[in-house]
């Protein structure tokens, strides 16, 4: 890749399923995880940087932190196009943005991704400036300027994570891993996880039952077999989180409308 052919981003369309939406439900947070997830990786594999790429030589990319604002989602039978580009390097992370088109051309939603590169056998994570080709990026504008992945300060997070009682916290439901949640890196695939974390809030509080927002921290891995706790709490937005004997999987803050 040379600069003077400037990367241009990729897109995917698709035909909204039933399955999608729960036959006549709204359009999944699973499914709009998938339908990135799937882009974001096709991408990847297009520049040489996909997930074989990276096991041939070592290594894997790992989602840390994303940061998701819909502004509408898509009924059944919709024709959707996710159109994805690579930001550069922040620190450890590879950055990427989605966003979600309608068959106008109009984003109905918008993300910035966080992605580790992580060396398989040691486990640890990879200056990504040092594998990425800085010519790797696409100078186009955020989809919404006020992404921003990290989830805000919350103490509570602490105390579930010494095992120390919350009662800020509810429990939603538990859940064991099993073999259909695993991925290519053997744990369970960010889709589950955020399912299970926008699964927390319970029905009643979600008004509509539309997610206008969602932040979530990825921040240990869930393996096959392992049993998982998910947990809610209500501040200005509602929190959720993923635990098992006294470690935080994953993390997240939605908004509903």
């Amino acid at each position: 890749m040379t600069s003077a052919q400037p990367l241009q981003p990729h897109e995917i369309t698709h035909t909204v399923r039933g399955f999608d939406c729960g036959y006549g439900g709204p359009f999944r947070p699973l499914s709009l995880a998938n339908y990135f997830q799937e882009s974001a990786g096709t991408h990847a594999s297009v520049l040489g940087i996909g997930m074989r790429d990276m096991f041939a030589n070592g290594r894997t990319w790992m989602l840390s932190r994303i940061d998701i604002k819909i502004e509408k989602l898509p009924a059944e039978g919709d024709s959707v196009t996710v159109r994805t580009w690579p930001a550069g390097t922040d620190r450890l992370f590879a950055l990427r943005y989605l966003e979600l088109l309608d068959s106008q051309g109009r984003r109905m939603a918008g993300a910035l991704y966080q992605y580790l590169i992580v060396d398989i056998e040691k486990r640890r994570p990879l200056r990504p400036e040092r594998i990425l080709s800085p010519d790797m990026v696409c100078n186009l504008p955020p989809p919404y300027p006020d992404l921003s992945p990290g989830l805000p300060d919350f103490p509570e997070f602490d105390l579930l994570e010494h095992e120390q009682s919350s009662e800020t916290f509810i429990q939603s439901f538990q859940i064991t891993a099993g073999t259909r949640h695993i991925d290519y890196n053997g744990h369970v695939n960010n889709g589950h996880i955020i399912d299970w974390l926008c699964d927390a809030v319970p029905l009643e509080k979600r008004g509509t039952g539309r997610l206008s927002r969602l932040k979530v921290d990825f921040l240990n891995e869930i393996k096959r077999g392992q049993p998982v706790t998910v947990r809610w709490a209500e501040r200005s937005g509602f929190y959720s989180v993923l635990t098992a004997d006294g470690v935080v999987f994953a993390k997240a803050y939605t908004e509903w409308q």
